[in-house]
């Protein structure tokens, strides 16, 4: 096979998006043709089972998903993850474990992602809670600076940490290697829990030394190709029991009495919480049921997106980059990082003007403050890239 082919995956996306260059895969990836039909086949199977299709769903579609997943991060045990209809709702679960107890400490960075950065900054609001932020805003230049600063805060013991695998402001990851490093500083009553919101099936993760020691949250909104309501995350083994719980979380128990006590499942659907739409577990598993197919794993679609960052960098006007006072926020050997290159502003307005004026061109991308993020996919070709560095090029011309 080769590269151009994988445009023909696409199709209805492109149609969609014709005359546009989008480069913001990163933000809301294209999803393959055959999710429309496996929506459909959603609906279709809800049309001849109305209540008992949820027998289908726990036992054959949830465990399709858990499967794909598991082989994607290299995990033993598909039965220890659990989906949501986003890594939120989880995250807050998570955090329920520790409801009606004195005191909750917990570490994380300051590079974290929208949704977590607001719930803690609320939580911190309230006195019987301590938030201890690390700054990672250095971490592209000086990586063993902010691992180092996160093993003397986990020395302290909190109950949560938190962190990001790759960060959403600049796309820079930690490695593998570092994770575990960094592991093996977190103390048996702490939770460790990895944010892989950028990195799941973006850049090759093997989770296999971490099985039964962290959380592992990550979805199919990017990625995953499978869009909303993917969400999930991976349990160690424990007899778990967060507060914040439903009725999904003993689903396998329904037909037995209801006892005194609440019941969970003794596996990762102890974080299930109610009823939601399962119609993106099936895009999710027509997406890679294909790639499987088509024998395009993680590594192999890495690889394929790294040749185009690379033809970008390659390529891109220097007078662009100076014309606009714009920071590279990645190491330009792009020895590990996250599939879309962060480029900073010198203020927020001049940003805002860069996206607008690339709006106007058909160049989409997206913005996070002062930050421009362009994102890299299976649904470009170089084609596209040089597409884009002519239109770039062009307005670095008119800005003179």
């Amino acid at each position: 096979m080769t590269h151009s082919d994988h445009k023909r995956y696409y199709t209805r996306f492109l149609n969609g998006h014709e005359g546009k260059l989008h480069f913001a895969a990163h933000s809301h990836h294209f999803w393959p043709d055959v999710t429309r039909e496996a929506q459909l086949r959603y609906w279709d199977d809800t049309a001849l089972a109305s209540d008992e299709k949820w027998n289908k769903i726990f036992g054959e579609v949830i465990p399709k998903a858990q499967k794909h997943i598991a082989d994607i991060l290299k995990l033993k045990d598909p039965n220890q993850i659990v989906f949501a209809p986003n890594t939120h709702e989880l995250s807050t679960r998570l955090l329920s474990l520790f409801i009606g107890r004195p005191g909750l400490s917990i570490l994380t960075t300051s590079n974290e992602f929208h949704s977590w950065r607001r719930q803690i900054l609320r939580l911190s609001e309230i006195p019987e809670i301590n938030v201890s932020i690390v700054s990672s805003e250095n971490f592209m230049r000086d990586r063993r600076g902010v691992i180092n600063d996160l093993k003397k805060e986990l020395a302290k013991k909190p109950d949560v940490f938190f962190l990001s695998q790759v960060f959403f402001d600049s796309g820079v990851a930690f490695t593998d290697d570092e994770l575990q490093e960094i592991s093996e500083a977190v103390e048996a009553q702490t939770i460790m829990v990895v944010d892989g919101y950028h990195g799941f099936a973006a850049i090759p993760t093997n989770l296999s030394k971490l099985e039964g020691k962290i959380f592992y949250l990550g979805g199919g909104y990017k990625y995953g190709q499978g869009g909303e309501g993917v969400g999930f995350m991976v349990v160690p083994k424990g007899h778990w029991r967060p507060a914040y719980t439903g009725w999904f979380a003993e689903y396998a128990h329904l037909t037995k009495p209801a006892g005194a006590q609440v019941g969970y499942s003794d596996d990762g659907m102890a974080f299930m919480g109610a009823t939601q739409d399962p119609s993106g577990l099936y895009r999710f598993n027509a997406a890679w049921d294909l790639f499987e197919s088509e024998g395009l794993s993680v590594e192999a679609i890495h690889t394929y997106v790294r040749e185009l960052q690379q033809e970008f960098l390659k390529g891109i006007p220097k007078s662009f980059i100076a014309g606009h006072n714009l920071t590279p926020l990645f190491d330009l050997n792009l020895g590990w990082h996250g599939h879309f290159l962060t480029f900073e502003a010198a203020t927020l307005e001049e940003a805002e003007g860069i996206q607008e004026a690339l709006k106007k061109v058909s160049v989409l991308i997206d913005r996070r403050g002062k930050r421009l993020r362009f994102g890299f996919g299976l649904y470009q070709n170089k084609a596209d890239v040089h597409q884009v560095l002519e239109r770039l090029g062009n307005l670095a011309v008119k800005s003179q």
